[in-house]
């Protein structure tokens, strides 16, 4: 199923779909990673079984079909995600349904901003959440903002906030990440570098072209504290606007 997915042929569902009721985990999960990933012109046949399985005893299972949800866009299956997304028991999946629900704009934007207000939810799914109230645009530009100055210092979402409400026009938000890049760790500068690249995809930020010399300049910061993290600068800086 691994090669099947490099391979990208749809064709294959058919076959991979009797794997998704294997009595091993292994198979069960990567048949629903699987379909998900090779069924998006499918989505009639294959959305219904990723939904089944949002309720598998096995939170692996749980988890790669709530990221297949979020490729192939399964309409029925949203509000199912929605419940879940707070009540799940597993944080692995809660983290994947929240970046799920970027994918289906106009529902569960008030649990997203649940999860990113739950101070005892875990950081992933806050970041998560936050990420997909970024892409949907279901928040105003003031609401952003407003949450970026209420969590912008927070250890565990801070930068993320910040980047989510420059996304929506929050050019202000650019100065305080600036300054957070120098003192960042590594693992916090690595999320930061992913979160600058997501800004390169739709919808992609007001001003980014004329921000695009002060981005670099937070990605040279980085670069020079983590030098590791330098061909990722390079990808990044190659594909900024000029």
């Amino acid at each position: 199923m691994i090669e099947l997915i490099k391979r990208g042929d749809g064709r294959a569902v058919e076959d991979i779909l009797p794997l998704v009721e294997s009595r091993d985990v292994a198979v069960r999960s990567e048949a629903a990673r699987a379909i998900g990933f090779l069924g998006m012109a499918q989505v009639s046949v294959v959305g219904p079984v990723l939904l089944r399985m949002l309720s598998d005893y096995d939170e692996m299972v749980r988890n790669e079909a709530a990221e297949s949800l979020g490729l192939v866009r399964y309409g029925p299956a949203v509000d199912v995600l929605v419940d879940l997304l707070r009540a799940d028991p597993s944080w692995i999946v809660r983290a994947s349904i929240a970046e799920a629900l970027g994918n289906y704009p106009g529902h569960g934007t008030a649990e997203l901003v649940e999860c990113v207000r739950d101070l005892d939810e875990y950081g992933a799914v806050r970041r998560y959440a936050i990420d997909s109230l970024g892409r949907t645009g279901e928040l105003t530009r003031a609401e952003m903002s407003t949450l970026a100055e209420e969590f912008g210092q927070d250890e565990e979402i801070g930068p993320q906030v910040r980047i989510a409400a420059y996304r929506m026009g929050d050019q202000s938000q650019l100065a305080e990440i600036t300054r957070e890049a120098a003192h960042l760790d590594e693992e916090d500068s690595s999320r930061l570098l992913n979160d600058i690249e997501y800004l390169l995809r739709p919808p992609v930020p007001p001003t980014l072209l004329e921000d695009s010399a002060r981005i670099g300049t937070i990605l040279d910061v980085i670069a020079m504290r983590w030098p590791l993290y330098s061909r990722h600068v390079r990808k990044i800086r190659d594909n900024l606007p000029t």
